[in-house]
């Protein structure tokens, strides 16, 4: 029995753990394809045996026997296995950055919550893992914030600053923001660069606890920004990915949810200030609520509780919306 026979073997006897209805081998040109199948899920795997070597190639819908069977063949752990089915990255992978040149397992995500909240602060912040930080946060149930009930995120923002301790979460109340923001607007910039000044920050803070450190990435909010030119000139030796939904990542996705905690944290705080629960978003029902204390404490007071430069400060004072 030859290489390739043997691999088809190896492939045969992993895929009796998948539970499957049924597993179909067949022969097709330069290689076999295994056909799984289980319930209504249906995989389909084409490995190729040609002159530059063995190709694996998959086919059918995405599925959750699809990324079983991924993982599996790839080698990862339950741990890891149960990651990709659950935060859907369906590749295999713990981090988005794994095919990326010389990755090593040791990168730093970093992620912001209340930017589109009219109410509160705007908090951005980092986390720093290796592989086996990775896989316990994995464990833990870390993934994406928006999928979280704020009472698990509570929960799992103690258990992150444990387990990863390079950890680094700045938080803008609306004070400072309004004053931040202005003197941005003066120099013809915007939200985008007080986002970018955010994540640059607590990026540099992890990189320089840790320079050995020599990936980033970024959860991409706009399509152009100074992050990577900003921190590659202060760690040259950093590569820094940003890209949409970057939450995926275990990194990324712990630093979104020290994000949240914070910023619900923060708003808890101002909404004892205020006197009055405080309402999350930028709706209707925000605008009311910031209408209520601006009759009742005035401007002053409501600038130390809001975003300024949002629609729904203009609306109070029926100026037109920018």
């Amino acid at each position: 029995m030859n290489d390739f026979e043997n691999y088809i073997q190896e492939l045969q006897d992993k895929f009796k753990a998948l539970n499957l209805d049924e597993l179909k081998l067949k022969t097709i040109n330069y290689g076999k394809q295994f056909v799984l199948l289980r319930q209504k899920d249906k995989a389909v795997l084409s490995v190729y045996n040609g002159k530059k070597g063995r190709k694996t190639v998959w086919g059918g819908s995405e599925s959750l026997l699809q990324t079983e069977a991924i993982n599996l063949v790839n080698g990862k752990t339950d741990t890891e296995q149960k990651y990709n089915a659950e935060c859907g990255t369906n590749d295999g992978k713990i981090s988005l950055l794994e095919d990326i040149p010389g990755f090593d397992y040791l990168w730093v995500g970093s992620d912001e919550s209340g930017k589109g909240d009219f109410f509160g602060p705007l908090v951005v912040a980092s986390v720093m893992v290796n592989k086996e930080i990775a896989l316990e946060l994995i464990n833990i149930g870390v993934k994406d914030s928006k999928t979280l009930k704020d009472v698990k995120i509570e929960e799992l923002a103690g258990m992150i600053e444990k387990i990863a301790p390079n950890n680094i979460v700045l938080a803008l109340k609306p004070e400072a923001y309004n004053l931040r923001y202005q003197q941005l607007k003066e120099k013809k910039q915007n939200l985008n660069n007080l986002l970018s000044n955010g994540h640059i920050a607590v990026l540099s803070k992890a990189l320089e606890a840790n320079k050995q450190c020599h990936f980033a990435l970024v959860d991409r909010f706009t399509v152009k920004n100074n992050i990577a030119d900003m921190v590659q000139k202060s760690f040259p030796w950093v590569t820094v990915v940003q890209q949409p939904r970057a939450d995926a990542d275990v990194a990324v996705a712990a630093a979104s949810i020290l994000a949240r905690a914070k910023f619900v944290k923060v708003m808890d705080e101002l909404s004892t200030l205020a006197g009055v629960e405080l309402p999350k978003g930028g709706g209707k029902n925000a605008t009311e609520c910031a209408k209520g204390i601006l009759l009742q404490y005035g401007e002053e007071k409501l600038a130390k509780l809001v975003k300024m430069h949002f629609a729904n400060y203009k609306v109070l004072f029926n100026q037109d919306t920018l």
